[in-house]
């Protein structure tokens, strides 16, 4: 395809730029997505989807086809120098509709990604597109590129650039990347026919020769080895010494691997996310060490803040101030997460003989404190989804501290029939939703929806403690019910990513409806 204008041009087919895509399409957003590689990369790297990520997908109308790809995780093993386990952390539970990690193949993920594109004719997708540079006019971006047809012009409302790591969209605008990266190279096998079948992500916690050894789907595993000092990446792809760092755990031959590579872990994030109609997403904002399995999932959690500012945006619901949340809101949790990532390596990846006496005498002396010790063995201080600024009502001045405006909400999933069954999302649909509880409360919101917000059209999805006539999903014996419980006579705005915005009493329909409308055409 030649060039022409598009609403929003993505530079990048992973699966941030992809997901994205599908994202806009059901919102009804035409995008062009330009990748300069001529198909998809047909080779593993990230591997594990956590529960977050997985409700994106879910999103995007594409769980029911992937998810089955996947294996869920059953938790994580750390062992000391010796091998012998020290710690142990389960699968935990399941909040938001899917188990907490799950292991996948990259490119299974990518090719349900592009063909869920299909369902869009307004949708399209450019392989084999060079971007060599674009032009930000104030009002729209024009982007050049080379393809097989020679050089072309692509012309766009906004520019989203997913081009990775070393991103060239995030050079041309000048935006540093912050923090510094890891002093030591890594060097990553993706076997297959592996032996070891435990859906266990299993740490080696040694000073010389630390790895990681993480479940894969279909029988295969992948090895992280710590590379050792004066190694270059040349001796560390040798046939040989792959095959003598794998022969203590497995017997391999070359047909067995299906990647090798030497990966320098870094932790830095973009100086800034956003440059007039330019936003940048997944790996070329922030870059996250492996060890918390966050790097793409984090991405992921981008194209879903993006998706729905960018509709609104580009339909007239907003201004283009609406976007300024998007940095607002996400730049507080990837730093958080690359700092868990950084925090997570250096517990369970230790330096040096001192750093693992130091370790080994925090987990024999939290052993004596059962809950303490599950909360740092367990990484429990992974920072939950919520954001501390952005487009929210009353943020900051609600009524009950377990208040659930600024966070994600739980996912009730398996419900009686009568009740309407099914998962909570499914019912909302892509848009926001109004969320009740108590009868009362839900005659109300049917009443007021229209009045609500009239360009938004939310949905209306009734919560009960039992099934009923007017009850489409019954929260009784679920765990996931208490924090709909908390807000039972109140109506929930929820937007698209499935956060809370606002929880309001009928009475406060007009004040919530126009406080609403000021963060949706108001610079944050």
């Amino acid at each position: 395809m030649a060039g022409g204008r598009t609403t929003v041009a993505i530079i990048g087919a992973g699966p941030v730029g992809l997901t994205l895509a599908n994202l806009l399409g059901l919102h009804g957003v035409a995008v062009r997505v330009l990748e300069r590689n001529p198909t998809l990369y047909d080779i593993p790297r990230a591997i594990v989807l956590d529960d977050e990520g997985a409700r994106t997908l879910q999103a995007a109308g594409l769980d029911h086809v992937f998810m089955p790809m996947t294996r869920p995780a059953e938790g994580a093993r750390y062992y000391d120098a010796n091998g012998n386990p020290f710690a142990e952390v389960g699968a935990g539970e399941t909040r938001f509709g899917f188990p907490k990690r799950n292991y996948f193949h990259q490119p299974d993920l990518e090719h349900v990604l592009l063909d869920g594109l299909n369902r869009f004719e307004h949708v399209t997708v450019s392989f084999g597109s060079d971007v060599t540079g674009f032009e930000d006019h104030g009002d729209g971006v024009r982007l050049t590129l080379s393809d097989q047809s020679g050089e072309q012009t692509v012309d766009a409302e906004w520019l989203v650039a997913c081009d990775g790591a070393r991103s060239r969209s995030r050079s041309a605008l000048g935006i540093e990347m912050e923090g510094e990266a890891y002093s030591e190279d890594w060097l990553i096998v993706d076997t297959i026919n592996d032996p070891d079948e435990e859906p266990v992500s299993k740490f080696f916690c040694r000073t010389g020769r630390p790895y990681v050894s993480i479940p894969a789907p279909r029988g295969g595993r992948r090895y992280e080895f710590r590379a050792a000092p004066g190694e270059t990446a040349r001796t560390d792809l040798d046939w040989e010494a792959i095959r003598a760092l794998l022969e203590p755990i497995r017997t391999i031959g070359p047909s067995d691997v299906l990647r090798k590579t030497v990966y320098t872990f870094e932790a830095r994030l973009a100086e800034r996310f956003r440059q007039g109609r330019v936003l940048l997403a997944g790996d070329a904002a922030h870059l996250t060490p492996p060890f918390a399995g966050q790097g793409m999932n984090a991405g992921l959690r981008d194209a879903h803040n993006l998706a729905w500012k960018l509709w609104l945006a580009t339909t007239g619901r907003a201004s283009s101030a609406l976007l300024d949340s998007y940095e607002a809101e996400r730049r507080g949790p990837a730093t958080a997460m690359v700092r868990l990532a950084v925090a997570m390596g250096d517990f369970v990846m230790p330096r040096d003989a001192a750093d693992v006496a130091l370790r080994d005498m925090a987990v024999a002396w939290i052993d004596r404190f059962p809950e303490a010790r599950d909360y740092i063995v367990g990484m429990k201080f992974k920072p939950p989804p919520r954001y501390d600024d952005g487009v929210f009502v009353d943020l900051h001045d609600q009524p009950f501290t377990g208040s659930m405006v600024g966070s994600m909400m739980p996912q009730p999933v398996g419900l009686p029939p009568m009740g309407g069954g099914g998962r909570l999302d499914d019912l909302m649909g892509t848009g926001f939703s109004l969320i009740t509880v108590s009868p009362e409360t839900a005659a109300i919101a049917m009443q007021q929806r229209t009045e609500l917000f009239p360009d938004l059209a939310p949905s209306l999805v009734r919560l009960g403690r039992e099934p009923g006539a007017a009850v489409d999903l019954v929260l009784a014996g679920q765990r996931a019910a208490a924090p709909f419980l908390a807000h039972r006579d109140q109506t929930l705005l929820v937007r698209p990513d499935r956060y809370v915005t606002a929880a309001f009493w009928p009475g406060d329909l007009p004040s919530v409806s126009q406080a609403f409308q000021e963060l949706l055409t108001t610079t944050l």
